[in-house]
């Protein structure tokens, strides 16, 4: 059921040098990036947005670099949790920017965490139209639509090819699983979340998704029984690698 942050994409801003609004950017502005930058890293939101603003305000309003300073606002806005302000940098950033997948991809996912479903679905759909093999953005597209139970058959074409772009991630599988449940596949639903355990055994949202999908099949024998029991337990390193073992039997 989870959504995969735009993380993966948005983190890359931190690293992409201040554009060439001026001929030369002076140490100054230079200093108070890298000053913002570690402060994202850091956590202190507060302190990198007030950082990137003063940047911001020595550029060119509608150049490149002050395109690439949005979309820091705008990302550091949305770790933050001030959605409204995020979204608004982002817009920005997305007029200066056209088509850059990152930009429309965080406001994708910052339009999502603010309820936004409708316009959320549709930045994601942006970002497949300029990136079509963006797995995360297929994810939390699948996720979404699975939600509102609107397009159940495109929510799983995008969610089985996320899985099939990063096989290897656990979040992904379970928004297959998710899907799948959704769709009253209860057996597929077991085998994806299975999975997902046993790439995080400690992971209790993964936990509890397999949980869920064993008591709707309604089997409390044998193996079923012993997976649901070692789910319902506190996380420990004795239950992790009990639970571990049970998935093997459940495959």
């Amino acid at each position: 059921m989870r959504r995969i942050p735009l993380i993966v994409l948005a983190l890359s801003l931190v690293a992409v040098p201040i554009g060439r609004a001026q001929s030369d950017p002076d140490d100054a502005l230079r200093q108070l990036l890298d000053e913002g930058n570690a402060a994202v890293k850091a956590g202190q939101f507060d302190t990198a947005i007030t950082r990137f603003q003063q940047v911001l305000d020595k550029l060119e309003p509608d150049s490149a670099a002050a395109g690439d300073l949005y979309l820091r606002l705008g990302e550091t806005n949305r770790r933050k949790g001030d959605f409204e302000a995020a979204i608004r940098s982002l817009a920005r950033a997305n007029e200066i920017l056209p088509g850059n997948p990152v930009v429309i991809g965080t406001l994708a996912l910052a339009l999502d965490s603010s309820g936004n479903r409708a316009d959320a679905q549709r930045a994601y759909r942006a970002t497949l139209e300029i990136d079509p093999e963006n797995a995360t953005a297929m994810n939390n597209l699948a996720f979404l639509l699975a939600e509102g139970g609107t397009d159940l058959d495109d929510a799983l074409k995008l969610a089985t090819r996320a899985v099939a772009l990063s096989p290897d991630s656990g979040p992904m599988i379970d928004t297959a699983g998710w899907v799948r449940l959704k769709r009253g596949e209860n057996d597929a639903a077991i085998a994806l979340f299975a999975d997902a355990v046993a790439k995080d055994p400690g992971d209790e949202g993964f936990r509890d998704h397999l949980l869920m999908a064993l008591e709707r099949k309604g089997d409390h024998s044998g193996v079923f029984g012993e997976t649901i029991s070692a789910l319902k337990q506190v996380v420990s390193p004795e239950n992790v690698a009990k639970v571990t073992a049970l998935i093997q039997g459940l495959k």
